[in-house]
């Protein structure tokens, strides 16, 4: 997981899929199209209709934009007529050399379709995913059918789209992997993300026990599918619903292939943000299904490398991880993801709204920041996201480079580490607002259950939803949600903050406000909610009838896919040999 996955199609080398695969790097002329008008070509047909896993919609031809600027072409993919509720998780196993073992009783492929549910459900997912998860175990012992399978079913829809695509498809070898990889890359964008997993590098590696195995397996696993999160939301477009990818990348394969800044996140945020994240995913699903993994020490352990990297050397900074680093010192070792992960530490420590800016905000705000400035947006959506501490003023990303390599010097690793040290309560409890509705689990079935608050001030007791105390969610406007509550918790609607107890927690006072009833069904311990879809209503709150101070907010979004042209879609599952959820 600590290396960027090189893949050979024949002469040509294209990163498509590994820890840091966004970009999609290429080293060949780029094929596909960058034209700027739907009409050039004729509609194409859709190679996929019924959306079924391991299957290209798109092959030799790249589809034309829907719209375009100066910077950006922007696509509605066929896949896009399917609501993001419906957007594919394809798991396809190879298990001809072996089979997926167990760890505590539970398969791995248990572990594996609970943590993406989790996170898809958390962070929401915009693009289909195929994820390949290898048993062999060595992985030289896979049997020549299996590889060959495994090549073909992977370049089908991870090889670029365009005049090559046969070619790719033909050649493509991407055996040994040596590290699990995930991502989203604008030449194969239009057939979605793919996560890889080999088993004899995750949990079939060696490890001192079964705890160990299980917590750092499940973070590797997170770290994957936060990679497809980061490096697809940064092209979506909010407001027209489509994919929007450079048109530079195209004409100019360079600014990915060898880059002198980044193209769109510095490494050390892209890397340590993927282990930030897949640390924080796996512990919230860990809390969620009691499951012991130690997050408080996964951080520390990053903090400790981090330490002891910018200890080594007075010349160390952050900014010698803005690009992949090949080797550093000592050989081989690329530091970005503990120093990454230390530096947005950090940031949560200056201020708790930065946390929301490391799992969300900053690679939201990229697509708008790199329209405003062209090839600056990987630090202009810095300066967007994370706050000082100091009242609504940002960092500058010069600025914060320069304050952390200070920082981090400035005294020892345990006083700096007690400075900045979350809790495992802290971690699980932290509050992920996403910019896309929850998509998991449908139809929309929630359970709340009311426990003693673990986090925040006040006393007694607070809603959970997924485990998460207070939990904020993000759900699709005209859409039915069902929460399922405890009898003496009631559990009602309001667009006042805390319902009919008010923003002071006291009823019988001048901000008290009023239960909402509008679309509410009201059954024996559940709720009913068709979540309003009106521009004047884009936040209600949910709040105990009983009790003042339990409750949570609900963010409500317009979030229906665009529908495609050129042929049309459905929602089906289609297998295609692998398992589609």
């Amino acid at each position: 997981m600590n290396k960027r996955n090189l893949i050979s199609f024949s002469i040509l080398v294209i990163i498509l899929a590994s820890c840091g695969g966004g970009g999609g790097s290429s080293s060949y002329s780029s094929n596909t199209s960058s034209s700027s008008s739907s009409s050039s070509t004729p509609a194409l047909a859709n190679l996929n209709s019924g959306n079924a896993c391991k299957k290209a919609w798109y092959t030799t031809t790249f589809p034309d934009p829907t719209s375009t600027n100066a910077v950006f072409n922007n696509y509605t993919f066929f896949w896009q007529e399917t609501s993001f509720e419906d957007t594919k998780i394809c798991l396809n196993y190879y298990e001809t050399t072996d089979t997926i073992i167990s760890t505590g009783g539970v398969s791995w492929k248990v572990y594996i379709e609970e943590l993406i549910n989790y996170s898809k459900r958390t962070l929401g997912q915009i693009v289909p995913l195929n994820v390949f998860v290898l048993g062999a175990n060595p992985q030289n012992t896979v049997t020549p059918a299996e590889k060959a399978t495994y090549n073909t079913d992977f370049a089908t829809v991870q090889a670029p789209v365009g005049s090559s695509y046969n070619t790719a498809l033909a050649n493509y070898d991407g055996f040994p992997i040596d590290s699990a990889g995930g991502g989203y890359s604008h030449e194969a964008a239009p057939n979605g993300a793919d996560i890889q997993i080999p088993q004899s590098l995750v949990w079939g590696a060696t490890y001192e026990n079964d705890d160990e195995r299980i917590s750092n397996s499940l973070k590797i696993i997170a770290h994957e599918y936060f990679h497809v999160y980061q490096n697809s939301i940064k092209f979506y477009n909010e407001a027209a619903k489509t994919i929007s990818l450079p048109k530079a990348w195209f004409s100019n394969p360079s600014l990915i292939d060898s880059p002198t800044v980044p193209a769109y996140f510095p490494w050390w945020i892209e890397e340590g943000g993927a282990d930030f994240g897949g640390i924080v995913l796996s512990a919230k699903y860990s809390n969620f299904k009691t499951i012991s993994v130690n997050a408080v020490q996964q951080f520390k352990e990053h903090f400790d490398e981090a330490h002891d990297y910018f200890a080594a050397n007075a010349s160390h900074t952050l900014n010698n991880f803005n690009l992949p680093v090949a080797v550093t010192d000592p050989p081989t070792r690329d530091y970005a993801y503990e120093v990454g992960t230390a530096a947005l530490l950090y940031l949560w420590h200056q201020d708790s709204r930065n946390f929301n800016a490391a799992m969300s905000k900053y690679y939201t705000d990229w697509q708008e920041a790199e329209l405003a400035r062209s090839g600056n947006g990987w630090q202009d959506a810095f300066e967007d996201a994370f706050f000082t501490g100091v009242g609504d003023n940002y960092y500058t990303l010069s600025s914060f480079v320069n304050e952390f390599n200070t920082w981090i010097r400035g005294d020892n690793k345990t006083n700096l580490w007690n400075l900045i040290a979350k809790d495992v309560n802290e971690i699980v409890h932290a509050d992920i607002v996403p910019t896309t509705p929850n998509t998991e689990p449908v139809p929309y079935d929630n359970v709340v259950l009311a426990n003693a608050k673990v986090v925040g001030s006040g006393t007694g007791n607070r809603y959970f939803i997924d485990a998460v105390q207070q939990k904020t969610l993000v759900v699709e406007a005209g859409k039915t949600y069902k929460f399922s509550y405890p009898g003496a918790h009631p559990f009602k609607f309001s667009t006042t903050n805390n319902g009919t107890w008010g923003p002071d927690g006291t009823g019988g006072t001048a901000d008290d406000g009023t239960e909402y009833t509008t679309g509410v069904t009201q059954g024996t311990g559940e709720v009913d909610i068709v979540m309003p879809n009106s521009s004047s209503i884009t936040t209600l709150y949910y709040y105990c009838s009983a009790h003042p101070n339990m409750g949570g907010k609900i963010l409500i979004k317009n979030q229906s896919a665009a529908s495609g042209s050129g042929g049309s879609g459905g929602g089906g599952l289609g297998e295609g040999g692998g398992s589609g959820y």
